[in-house]
């Protein structure tokens, strides 16, 4: 239930232009930085910046730093999107979550600029106005779908750039859908003199897409597996470069993948060379950090106690998240778990047949829904699960179709399943949440 101050910083938000349930999302740099201009460049006012690009993982290594810094007792200002619950979550101010009167105060003052502003774009322009109001040590900046042209891409030097792991997303917005058009886009945050760091691929098309954008950028490239190493024995989470070492006895995030969002998110630390960053503080870090709806084991709750199920939430909404989650839950199988079932609803703009694909041999019977219906989703509608349930079939999956959020989890009770995934969308996620009264904090 949204409270009256969350209603009024929405009202606030209504002031701006808003494609969240649409195809067409406005992309291009001209329109916020005439309003941040306005506002005296805030953008270029920040503490020192890492910002993030790329297709999966850009939230996870966000969470990574944020621990990390604020471990080795630095204040953390974070930008990230989208939000599950609150749009609050959206910013975090030296650490904590944006109040409703400071959000609604900036998102004034960028109104009054006069500007047309998106939805997306004055929310940057708040956050950037904020972190340019509030002392802190460190500052995370996420992109939003895009790169280049993407409305945080604004600033004139960030201390270091991050690429994560490029995959196939959000290809109606950018026009194409090959992999080497999608990594140039997301490489054009990168800046000359400034270090990249550039994740570990699964696709050498991106790699070398990603190191022709450097060099023509001119931007100082610290590559996965040739500049650094990470990985996993057992639980342990190991990173080397060529002056460090950092051992975490485990990650704060689950699954097999975070390996290379936790390897990532070292090695841009490391190149900002902070005094009270230290491998031992790194660990630390990487050991308490924490980001919701990313392989995420649910509280006990109303939900959790409807269900009577271990219920595992990720916002796995493209092919790449969905493979990186199925693996994890490979992982399970062969240790001896029963397949789970999965509850899924996802916008109609996603690839749902390699999503369902990737989850099928996993899983032992989907329940496909649609999206809650004012779960604002950015980019694209409910995608409708009678044509879920069908790819589920064609790819020799049991599945069944509810026509809603709530019939769905009346029929996921009766599959009287040990373990539940729910995966597809970030929006079905925060709706999860909010049944089982968990909060982002």
């Amino acid at each position: 239930m949204i409270d009256a101050d969350d209603k009024t910083v929405n009202a606030a938000l209504s002031a701006f232009t808003d494609p969240r349930g649409k195809t067409e999302i406005r992309f291009g740099l001209e329109r916020i930085k005439q309003a941040l201009a306005i506002l005296g460049d805030p953008q270029n006012n920040l503490p020192p910046t890492i910002h993030i690009a790329g297709t999966n993982g850009k939230g996870s290594v966000a969470a990574f730093l944020r621990a990390m810094g604020e471990a080795a007792d630095l204040s953390v200002h974070v930008f990230t999107s989208p939000h599950l619950i609150r749009v609050n979550e959206r910013i975090r101010l030296a650490g904590r979550l944006v109040t409703n009167d400071e959000l609604i105060t900036a998102l004034e003052r960028v109104e009054d600029t006069g500007t047309d502003l998106t939805y997306f774009e004055a929310l940057t322009a708040a956050a950037f106005l904020l972190f340019s109001q509030v002392k802190a040590d460190l500052c995370i900046i996420e992109t939003g779908a895009g790169g280049e042209h993407d409305s945080t891409n604004v600033m004139a030097k960030p201390e270091a750039c991050i690429i994560t792991s490029i995959g196939r997303d959000h290809e109606k917005l950018f026009g194409f859908s090959d992999i080497t058009s999608i990594a140039r886009t997301k490489a054009g945050i990168m800046r000359s003199g400034v270090p990249v760091v550039i994740a570990e691929q699964q696709e050498n098309d991106a790699v070398q897409s990603l190191l022709e954008a450097a060099k023509d950028r001119n931007a100082d490239v610290i590559l996965a597996e040739r500049d650094w190493q990470d990985g996993l024995d057992d639980n342990a989470f190991v990173f080397k470069d060529e002056d460090e070492q950092v051992n975490a006895p485990w990650l704060g995030l689950a699954g097999q993948h975070q390996r290379m969002n936790a390897g990532a998110a070292c090695a841009a630390l490391r190149q900002l060379n902070l005094p009270s960053v230290t491998a031992e503080t790194m660990a630390i870090g990487l050991r308490e950090a924490s980001w919701p709806a990313r392989m995420q084991t649910l509280k006990s709750g109303p939900l959790q106690q409807a269900i009577r199920s271990r219920i595992i939430v990720d916002g796995a909404h493209n092919p790449a998240a969905a493979k990186a989650v199925a693996e994890s839950i490979s992982v399970q199988i062969e240790a001896g778990e029963e397949k789970p079932a999965m509850l899924m609803a996802m916008q109609n703009n996603k690839d749902a047949d390699k999503i369902i694909g990737a989850f099928a041999p996993v899983v032992s019977s989907f329940v496909m829904t649609s999206l809650p219906a004012d779960a604002g989703q950015e980019g694209g509608s409910s995608a409708d699960p009678n044509e879920l349930m069908k790819i589920a079939e064609m790819h020799k999956a049991k599945a069944q179709s509810a026509s809603s959020l709530t019939a769905a989890l009346t029929e996921l009770a009766k599959l009287d399943s040990d373990t539940v995934y729910i995966c597809g969308s970030l929006y079905l996620a925060g709706a999860i949440l909010t049944l089982n009264n968990q909060t982002v904090e």
